[in-house]
């Protein structure tokens, strides 16, 4: 354990497959710490890069959450998904987003609800039938990320869950470059954007009909 409490295994000089991302999340909590900052989880990711924040950001989006916190936990996924799309090797994000913190006991609480699904992700991923050059899977992977990030930012209830998984299918797909993990969560984009298309037309119409 570090002076600040933070565990003494957090070196992002290591082999980041050594341990899975649920793992380390889980680390991450094991701190006396009262206090867990967005600059303390980007330091124990930092080796694994856009990957593992796509999929902490868009599954905390596929928990039971206050209305509103979609936009919240959506601001992230937007500016990672520009990043990647334009391709910057690792993650930035201002210093004012990096200093905000929740309380230890929140963040367990959130990681103790996502542990046994990201748990469930890892176990399934595996590389195959990877049949394209990593750059331009990575471009094809921002595209789609930040379109599905637009639509978890809506603050609309019950459309928020598809894109968010689509974004967790994505980076475990490039992650572990994986052709089925990436061609499904192609698929659930696809869907995701449709639903939302159709929903947007619907609000339209119906706009139209009441004051047209």
């Amino acid at each position: 354990m570090n002076a600040d409490g933070t565990p003494s295994d957090w070196d992002p000089s290591g082999d980041p497959n050594a341990r899975r991302l649920s793992r380390v999340l889980v680390q991450l909590g094991e701190t006396t710490a009262k206090r867990i900052s967005l600059d303390n989880i980007l330091f124990a990711l930092s080796e694994r890069s856009f990957g593992a924040l796509m999929i902490l950001f868009s599954a905390l989006n596929l928990l039971p959450l206050p209305p509103g916190s979609s936009t919240i936990f959506g601001i992230p996924l937007v500016l990672l998904s520009v990043q990647m799309l334009i391709g910057l090797e690792n993650p930035w994000f201002p210093p004012f987003m990096r200093q905000k913190s929740m309380h230890i006991e929140t963040y367990r609480t959130f990681i103790a609800k996502l542990e046994p699904v990201l748990i469930r992700f890892e176990k399934l991923a595996r590389p195959r039938y990877w049949l394209f050059p990593q750059i331009i899977i990575e471009r094809v992977v921002g595209i789609v990320a930040l379109s599905m990030s637009l639509i978890v930012i809506l603050p609309i209830p019950l459309i928020n869950q598809m894109p968010a998984l689509s974004i967790i299918m994505l980076s475990i797909g490039l992650g572990e470059q994986d052709g089925v993990w990436l061609g499904t969560g192609l698929l659930v984009a696809a869907l995701a954007a449709g639903i939302a298309i159709g929903l947007g037309a619907s609000v339209g119409l119906a706009a139209l009909h009441i004051f047209g």
